[in-house]
């Protein structure tokens, strides 16, 4: 594989709830695959994200990448009017301590509205510190979000496999700091299209892993008709200038 500096911008720890030929049941199994594919380092949340609650799964994924400067965690949002995971202010105290400079957000499972009524108080944080909050593909959602808040960093994960340009460059050519994942995306020149089109800044290698191993998105990006450079954004360049900017 290209000797590029692989940075992972959607990996986890656990066992997920859909098939997963291999998992990483923790920290130190996570970073034996990543030695195994060559990656430097990788963001990474927990199963238990999926599977259980914020309050769960957050303390897990913290403890998880203490002392492990490589693994670099995200935490799950919830609606600031519960304080289910203390008031907004707490909430950013809580993400400093434990290095978190990235956040997810699951409304379906954990049943909110992803909207300025119900958000509003927490985004409004985010956008000035440049906190990215990563999301689920669904266009119709990202259209309304940004729309209300068109400066807050979004990455997009696990886009469909066979291509979703119809859906996103509507949204690339207008808001800037949205962002794209690699780990689904399998189109044929599918990359060097979005290159040719828009650069190569705006997509993040992720691997998907466990539900993909991470050779296989690896492979797609290495083999692909865009310039080394390009790649070596993409591979880890791009997410590196992203937490560089989060100002916690």
């Amino acid at each position: 594989m290209e000797s590029f500096e692989w940075f992972d911008c959607f990996a986890a720890i656990g066992l997920v709830d859909r098939k997963a030929p291999r998992f990483a049941p923790d920290a130190d199994a996570l970073l034996a695959e990543m030695d195994f594919c060559g990656l430097s380092e990788a963001l990474v949340y927990h199963a238990a994200h999926e599977l259980d609650s914020p309050q769960v799964a957050n303390p897990l994924i913290a403890e998880a990448c203490q002392k492990r400067p490589r693994l670099h965690p995200t935490w799950a949002l919830l609606p600031p009017q519960t304080e289910e995971l203390g008031t907004v202010p707490e909430f950013l105290a809580a993400m400093r301590r434990h290095r978190v400079k990235a956040l997810r957000a699951y409304p379906d499972r954990h049943r909110y509205l992803l909207n300025r009524l119900t958000l509003g108080s927490l985004f409004e944080e985010l956008i000035p510190r440049r906190i990215p909050l990563l999301l689920g593909p669904d266009w119709p959602r990202l259209t309304s979000l940004l729309a209300d808040f068109s400066d807050l960093t979004v990455i997009v994960v696990r886009r469909g496999d066979w291509g979703d340009d119809r859906y996103c460059r509507p949204l690339l050519e207008r808001y800037p700091r949205l962002y794209l994942d690699t780990s689904y995306y399998q189109q044929d020149g599918g990359l060097e299209a979005h290159v040719a089109r828009y650069g190569p800044d705006r997509l993040l290698f992720g691997s998907g892993f466990p539900e993909r191993q991470m050779g296989g998105p690896q492979l797609l990006l290495a083999a692909c008709g865009i310039p080394d450079d390009a790649k070596a954004a993409i591979a880890g360049g791009n997410l590196r200038r992203l937490l560089s900017e989060v100002n916690l």
